[in-house]
């Protein structure tokens, strides 16, 4: 027991450090606990839905946060006897359980906003919103960009997926912005009934615009849990490198590609002459995955060789089709 949080404590301190990819979603969690604390009782006593729904967007954010720092800890483990494919699967499941608990309070949202309809209760103090949500602006946008050089340096699913739910949390906060606004000129003008109503529906509006990235990435999280091939961009440009190295075996067999967390899976069959040495074969996968490494540099590639029936030879003559190409060279 002791050695398991000694462990702990170990891995927490790689959390502060700028190297790590968890030191950005560990500011990212910190970040949203502080507009969730602020925004949800803010928004909650000054009668605005969406101040109130945006805070409720920053509480699920510091769950996605907890969630993605602890899919990161697992995922970036290598691959073991166990997990022959390393342990990338936990950002997928971490990313539907992230979409799950939003589209939950989607549906307490909308409650909410049917509510108000049939008791509107107005909106009071339109220039703390105001600053608070001005404040909460600048943050995101902050927060944002450091997310997206994170994604960049380590070109993990999960960074991918909190860089598309800053940026809708952005578009949300001007959303907020805008509608209070809105709400102060209608305010003022005693339209104080429109005012609320608009505050409601633009709770609901930031749902859907925080739903988009959920949405989008859950569908490759799921599509990643069933091993489904890679993306056709990536098919074809897999093929090209098979193109481009097509004198150097008989005849292409299949190609067979699958994610797991940053890592690709590569593996081609590949019929290569039948007297080929272990040697010769590996040289030729080699090359490949040099071709292959320069594309996706998180590639794990390996070439299946299978040896050619010999329907090439032909009396005492050999037609190789590899061995007859005077370019044909693997070194």
């Amino acid at each position: 027991m002791i050695r398991y949080y000694l462990g702990v404590i170990k891995s927490s301190r790689t959390w502060f450090s700028p190297k790590s990819p968890i030191f950005i979603p560990v500011m990212s969690m910190i970040m949203c606990v502080m507009i969730a604390v602020a925004g949800i009782p803010l928004g909650s006593i000054q009668n605005s839905l969406a101040v109130e729904t945006n805070g409720f967007i920053a509480a699920i954010d510091v769950v996605n946060a907890i969630l993605l720092i602890t899919a990161i800890n697992r995922s970036i483990r290598r691959a073991d006897y166990n997990f022959n494919y390393g342990y990338g699967k936990y950002e997928n499941l971490a990313i539907l359980a992230s979409a799950m608990l939003l589209t939950i309070v989607s549906g307490y949202i909308l409650v909410k906003t049917f509510q108000s309809i049939d008791n509107p209760t107005y909106v009071s103090n339109y220039w703390l919103l105001g600053s608070f949500s001005f404040v909460s602006l600048v943050m995101m946008i902050t927060m944002h960009h450091q997310q997206e050089i994170n994604a960049g340096k380590f070109n993990l699913p999960m960074l991918h997926y909190d860089v598309d739910l800053w940026k809708a949390d952005i578009i949300t906060e001007i959303g907020v912005l805008i509608n209070i606004i809105i709400g102060y000129a209608l305010h003022y003008y005693n339209y104080l009934t429109i005012a609320k109503f608009v505050d409601s529906f633009t709770a609901v509006g930031l749902l859907v615009i925080a739903l988009r990235p959920c949405f989008k990435h859950g569908k490759e999280a799921f599509n990643q849990l069933l091993d489904r091939t890679l993306s056709e961009d990536i098919q074809i440009e897999l093929l090209g490198v098979i193109a481009e190295n097509i004198d150097e075996f008989c005849e292409f067999k299949s190609i067979h590609t699958r994610q797991s967390g940053n890592d690709l899976f590569i593996e081609m069959d590949l019929v290569m002459p039948f007297d080929y040495t272990l040697e010769e074969n590996y040289k030729v996968e080699n090359k490949m995955r040099k071709s292959v490494l320069l594309k996706y540099p998180t590639s794990i590639f390996r070439l299946y060789a299978i040896p050619c029936p010999r329907d090439c030879i032909k009396g005492d003559q050999c037609f190789c089709p590899v061995k007859s190409k005077p370019s044909h060279n693997i070194n």
